[in-house]
């Protein structure tokens, strides 16, 4: 499956995407879009989209969505010395994929926002406990007890999660530390679950490394560099990961299922 996902459009994220060669994005019906977009853009919602309060959105929810359901996530990676030779390091593994579903209105993590003391610690050593602690925080926001913890994948490789919601709790957010690395992770921040009024049946996103922003190191190595002013969550371009300045690099893909 690797360079290929499905590209779905729901209002919270980008209109498309596009897999060369392929004509351009296709729904879960076969048809396409032939928008281009950013592949890693993919899997958050946008930052100047306005929310709708939780009660509005539960009311919308409970008018179509049948309720409670069951997703698997799986974390598929392929971060490999071949496709990703600058200064390539021992020991390439992923942190345990952590997060869970909430209502519209919460935020786990955010492109474009500073990271908070928990992305902060989980992007910089893998620990998920502070993650779970603020998922905590969310009170009716989130659902306390499928907050989710996988297993530290060796890369390549893939490890999987399994969580379920309700018609109160629509998105997603899961985060993944790529290491070693100064701060650098891969998750999606407010993924949609569902598309057209009814629950996503399988959606497959892009997984590019993003930047927390609290660590000022280049390579995957570098000592602790504490920056004098935190930095926003951005994507990582170039080296180590790519080879163009510009370029962002997908390291693995997010693959969610839904199982009842």
């Amino acid at each position: 499956m690797r360079g290929l996902f499905v590209c779905l459009l729901v209002p919270l994220m980008l209109s498309g995407c596009v897999v060369p060669p392929r004509e351009g994005p296709s729904l879960e019906d076969g048809t396409t879009t032939g928008t281009e977009a950013d592949p890693c853009q993919l899997g958050f919602a946008h930052a100047e989209e306005p929310l709708r309060s939780d009660e509005e959105h539960a009311m919308a929810s409970e008018l179509s969505l049948p309720s409670p359901v069951a997703y698997e996530v799986t974390m598929h990676v392929f971060w490999n010395a071949t496709d990703h030779p600058a200064d390539f390091p021992p020991n390439p593994h992923f942190s345990p994929l952590a997060g869970g579903p909430h209502s519209e209105g919460f935020r786990l993590w955010q492109p474009g926002e500073l990271a908070s003391p928990a992305i902060e610690i989980q992007s910089e050593t893998g620990d998920p406990e502070p993650l779970r602690q603020a998922y905590r925080q969310g009170g009716t926001q989130v659902l306390l007890d499928q907050f989710v913890i996988g297993d530290l994948v060796d890369s390549p490789g893939r490890t999987t999660v399994a969580f379920r919601t309700d018609s109160e709790h629509t998105f997603l957010s899961v985060t993944s530390r790529l290491a070693p690395s100064p701060d650098w992770f891969v998750g999606v921040a407010a993924l949609p679950l569902t598309s057209g009024g009814a629950w996503i049946e399988e959606v497959v996103i892009p997984l590019c490394v993003w930047d927390a922003g609290t660590d000022n190191g280049r390579s995957y190595v570098s000592a602790n560099q504490q920056p004098e002013k935190p930095q926003p969550i951005h994507l990582l371009r170039g080296q180590p990961l790519s080879a163009g300045p510009e370029q962002a690099a997908q390291v693995g893909e997010l693959i969610l299922r839904r199982t009842e």
